[in-house]
Parts: C-alpha cells; sequence; structure tokens
C-alpha cells in the first residue's frame, strides 16, 4: 500500500489497482472500479480531491447511482421506448386503428428514430426522415407522420420534450393519385344489372344510399325495415389479425338510418327471395363460406390468357371487374359508388347537412368533399343562373351552352 497526501492506492493480486481515500464525511471512500494502472488510479483520486476542493464533492457511490438512473431514465425516453408505451396505453383505439398504428411505428419510425432520445429528435431529423421518401409510398410516409406528431405531443404533455418538433406543413395529408369516378344514374342502374344477381342490391343500396363496403355487408336481416323503407347501420366489418370480424362505427356519425329509394327496396325484396336467410341476425349479403362478404369475392378476376403447353385458356372477368367493363369504367372503384351516392343526393336538392348524416360523416367538410359535379351538372347550374339575370334585366333568354332549347 503506498502512502500519498491524499488517498490511497493498493494493488491486488489481481495486478490491478484500488484507490479509495477518506471524504469530508470521514467516511471510507472506494472507486467504483480497479483500474489497469497507478496512473489511472491517481487521476481517478486527483479528481476526488477537486470536487473537494471546489465544494461540489459527494459521495462517488451516490454519484454512480445518480448516474445510472439517469441512463435508465434516458433509455426510458428514447423513442422506440417510450413510443410503443403510448401505443399500449391508447386502450381507445379500434383494432383495426392499433394495427395500422404499430405498422407505422414499427416499419417507419423505429428504423430512424428507435435508439434516439426524444430530446433529441429535432425538427431538421424529421424533416430528413421525411424527404428520405422521395416519391415513394407517399400514403405510408404521410400516416407514419400522423403518428409521429401524435407520439410527440404525448411527450410534450408529458413534459418530457418543450415543444412538438413536428412542423412540416401539410406532412399528413397525402396527395390523391386518381380522381374519383362518378357515375351517372343511368351508369349506376346499368352496373347493377351487370353484377352478379346476388350482388345487384348491394351494389344499388352503396350506389344511392353511400353506405360503405363494410357497412352495407356487416347489415343483419333485422337492420332492413322494407316495409318502412329504411336501413339501419350500426356496425362495419372489418379485418384485424388476419381475422374478419365486425365493430361499431368510427364514429357517433356512422351510426344512422338511412332511407331508401323504391328501387332499393324492390331490388332487397327480390334478393331475400332469391337467397332467403334464417333468422333476423342472419347476415344479408354473406360469402360463400356464409361468413362476412370479402371484397375480394365481389371483384372477381380480371380477364387473362393462360397458357398451357400449346393451348391457349381464356380467363373471363366476373364480378364488379366484369361490370365496370360493360360501362365502360375500367378504372371505377367500389368506393367511388359512395361518391356516387353523395353526387346524386347533392344532385336530388339534399343540402350539405343532410348527406352529412346520410354518409355517416362527423363534419359537413367531409361530406362536401364527396359530392363531385359533373360538367353536365355544372353546365345546367350556370344556364339557370344566366336565365335569373336575363329575367332581372328584362332580355331575352341566352341560348344555352349546351344546345337546349331556350325558353
Amino acid at each position: 500500500m503506498g502512502k500519498r497526501s491524499f488517498g490511497q492506492i493498493t494493488r491486488l493480486p489481481s495486478r490491478r489497482y484500488r484507490a479509495r481515500y477518506t471524504g469530508p464525511d470521514t467516511a471510507l471512500h472506494n472507486a467504483p472500479s480497479t483500474f489497469d494502472t497507478r496512473l489511472d488510479a491517481e487521476a481517478w483520486l486527483t479528481d476526488e480531491r477537486r470536487l473537494i476542493s471546489a465544494g461540489s464533492w459527494s459521495p462517488p457511490a451516490s454519484r454512480l447511482r445518480a448516474a445510472e438512473l439517469a441512463e435508465l431514465e434516458r433509455r426510458r425516453s428514447v423513442f422506440s421506448t417510450y413510443a410503443r408505451g403510448w401505443l399500449a396505453g391508447r386502450h381507445d383505439l379500434r383494432a383495426t386503428t392499433r394495427a395500422s398504428y404499430r405498422t407505422a411505428i414499427e416499419r417507419h419510425l423505429v428504423p430512424t428514430f428507435g435508439d434516439t432520445p426524444l430530446t433529441e429528435i429535432s425538427a431538421s431529423l424529421i424533416r430528413s426522415w421525411f424527404q428520405s421518401y422521395g416519391d415513394r409510398t407517399p400514403t405510408a410516409r404521410a400516416h407514419a407522420y400522423q403518428v409521429l406528431v401524435a407520439v410527440m405531443a404525448q411527450a410534450e404533455q408529458d413534459e418530457l420534450i418543450l415543444r412538438n418538433p413536428c412542423r412540416i406543413k401539410a406532412g399528413g395529408r397525402t396527395t390523391v393519385a386518381r380522381e374519383p369516378e362518378v357515375l351517372t344514374l343511368a351508369e349506376l342502374l346499368a352496373l347493377a344489372d351487370a353484377m352478379p344477381p346476388q350482388h345487384r342490391a348491394l351494389t344499388l343500396l352503396c350506389g344511392l344510399c353511400g353506405l360503405r363496403f363494410g357497412e352495407a355487408v356487416a347489415l343483419r336481416r333485422r337492420d332492413v325495415d322494407l316495409e318502412a323503407g329504411v336501413v339501419s347501420v350500426a356496425r362495419t366489418a372489418v379485418r384485424a389479425g388476419g381475422a374478419k370480424t365486425t365493430n361499431a362505427p368510427k364514429t357517433a356519425a356512422g351510426k344512422r338510418e338511412v332511407a331508401m329509394p323504391a328501387l332499393v327496396v324492390l331490388a332487397l325484396r327480390e334478393h331475400l327471395a332469391a337467397h332467403p336467410v334464417r333468422g333476423r341476425d342472419a347476415l344479408l349479403f354473406p360469402g360463400r363460406d356464409g361468413e362476412l362478404l370479402a371484397p375480394s369475392a365481389l371483384y372477381g378476376r380480371q380477364e387473362r390468357v393462360e397458357r398451357r403447353g400449346d393451348r391457349s385458356y381464356t380467363k373471363r372477368a366476373y364480378g364488379f371487374h366484369a361490370a365496370r367493363e360493360v360501362i365502360g369504367k375500367p378504372e371505377l372503384h367500389w368506393h367511388d359508388l359512395r361518391r356516387t351516392a353523395a353526387t346524386l343526393g347533392a344532385q336530388s336538392g339534399a343540402t350539405v347537412r343532410e348527406m352529412q348524416h346520410r354518409l355517416g360523416h362527423t363534419t359537413p367538410t367531409m361530406a362536401l368533399r364527396y359530392q363531385a359535379a359533373t360538367a353536365e351538372r355544372d353546365r345546367a347550374i350556370a344556364d339557370r343562373l344566366q336565365a335569373q339575370i336575363d329575367a332581372l334585366r328584362g332580355v331575352g333568354t341566352v341560348t344555352p351552352l349546351h344546345g337546349e332549347k331556350a325558353r
């Protein structure tokens, strides 16, 4: 054991060096670990003496514990740990929403921000991540950004960060890749007639009443009052964890009663006569297995040619794929029927508030987004406005631009 003016250094049988000293509290304090060389032990003692001289000394063990606690807190505050804990605590989420959030966190956010402490996630780091996608997967990027905003907003509320660093304008929005197809009433009726018989009523129900696909296939016999001509929307079909099930609508506005045109009532009567169901709880539009109808069963296959040896076999389209070809709308999506219902309803004179209820939207803005004005309808409006202008001025009516006879 060597003698020093401050502290003691001892060489151990392991050939390592132990350092210790008597502190201001008169207790003996050991270094938190042994040292490879005597020089390292002396350096530690020198640092401890400086702390005593500066009046900022505290026992080494308490400092070590504080450092360990700080590191533990840092690990708890890294993005991956916090984001996963945030998701686990969101008991208000539907199964499908939870699954989409988990995908956003694990696939899009953790690879970049996973081991980064929340306090080190800056606006510039987020912008670099956002821009790294380029033109790839804009919808997935927008959704991931929405989740990131929510996670960091909670971190701000928990006072783990001073300010939410997510500041990309419209980062959670994505440009519409395609404009929806809006059918005329004649085209909608033609589409329904071109569908397989078991899906004709379903097509009219979505195209005229504006039900979502999940809402329509989740309907049970008790949800339809053919005498009153009303359908009650109380649930929607979802797929979560690879299994099909039904949940309540996403919002309170989604739970609603929708009046049906007589044509839809008649189609439903014919559907039930041809495909009778057993009991009031039976599905109105079941799949072949009797369970919830899957979108793939509705869409069917598209026409393609297969070669087997020297022979060619044509696989013809059926279902929705075939029906949209019949009416000359090969790019039509099933969800476009909802936009069609909104547009036809608006053209029939329904107000925005009425369409908001009919479509199950929470805000008038959403209802407006689903209403599309066709060129023919827009021209008719312009012609009627001009007629009013002419009437005020006391002049003859100008010939409409679309060729209608002047009155």
